[in-house]
């Protein structure tokens, strides 16, 4: 019983700590969500200038010719939807720094040793 209260007394001063600072955040940065296209073929026309631009540098890694703007518009046109959905994603956004270091490697194990057996009886 005692212990309990003595308990339930520490819990006030432990839940306090006006010694440490706040913790300081920061707020993510407010994106606009991605726009969410209909199914089907996405139409040039309806694409804002970076997801055009993505299209182009998707379109060339590909090996498509992209020295006009009338090429690229036919050569998206021609691309199936999954691919052009593809072609303008959004790049997933960067991992996160992490505040605690990471725990030290542990020390490679050294290989285990076959231990000499005796011989086998002759039979």
């Amino acid at each position: 019983m005692k212990r309990r209260f003595f308990l339930l007394a520490l819990l006030p001063a432990a839940c306090a700590q006006p010694n440490q600072a706040p913790p300081v955040t920061t707020a993510p940065p407010v994106e606009e969500p991605e726009q969410v296209f209909a199914p089907g073929p996405i139409a040039w026309d309806r694409l804002n200038e970076d997801q055009k631009r993505r299209a182009r540098e998707a379109m060339r890694r590909l090996g498509y010719d992209t020295s006009s703007e009338e090429a690229v518009i036919r050569q998206w046109n021609a691309l199936p939807p999954a691919k052009q959905r593809f072609a303008i994603r959004r790049p997933p956004p960067p991992p996160r720094p992490s505040t605690a270091s990471r725990p030290a490697s542990r020390p490679a194990s050294r290989p285990a040793t076959a231990s000499p057996r005796p011989p086998a009886p002759p039979r």
